[in-house]
């Protein structure tokens, strides 16, 4: 089967050869040539559209970032006004032979019933800081930290400890247990 059309004909070759050209020349499909075809482009769309999207990115980094920086930073202190007497409780909880830690302002204080004589002392031991405790059997405040020993008034009987314990006022107001500073 021959085929009867030639395709290296000198019309079809001056035809392509013309459209190569025109498109060659900076020609766009629309018949406006290339340089011109930018100077329609809307640029102000576009860096709105960047803006937008780029304003977008900084709400969700910045939502992203708010709680890793409360997280960081730690609240800021009440500034709480220390009181000089304060009722901790009620005599009841501290019943004879026992004693009891309250907190007393910022500070842990323990009232020792030692057969109906009430004393208070900070129930924080001078050592390493660790909390005391009443051992009855013995009639001495313990810190189990250390081993150290120390009598009802907060005095040192033995131990690692450079301190005393701080002592406190404590009185029986009706039933109320108030603790103030001595």
């Amino acid at each position: 089967m021959a085929q009867n059309s030639n395709f290296k004909s000198p019309e079809r070759l001056d035809s392509l050869q013309g459209g190569a050209a025109e498109q060659s020349s900076g020609t766009v499909p629309g018949g406006k040539s290339r340089d011109t075809s930018l100077s329609g482009v809307d640029f102000e769309r576009r860096s709105f559209l960047g803006k937008t999207v780029g304003g977008i990115g900084a709400v969700v980094a910045a939502g992203a970032l708010y709680p890793v920086v409360k997280y960081i930073i730690p609240p800021a202190e009440k500034e709480v006004k220390e009181k000089d007497e304060v009722v901790v409780g009620k005599a009841s909880e501290v019943p004879p032979d026992s004693g009891k830690i309250f907190q007393f302002n910022k500070d842990k204080v323990i009232v020792v019933n030692n057969g109906g004589k009430l004393s208070a002392v900070s129930a924080v031991c001078t050592h390493l800081g660790c909390l005391v405790q009443w051992k009855a059997d013995e009639d001495i405040i313990y810190c189990a930290c250390h081993g150290a020993r120390y009598e009802d008034n907060g005095r040192i009987i033995s131990g690692p400890q450079p301190l005393p314990l701080a002592p406190y006022n404590v009185r029986v107001d009706g039933d109320d247990l108030v603790i103030s500073k001595a």
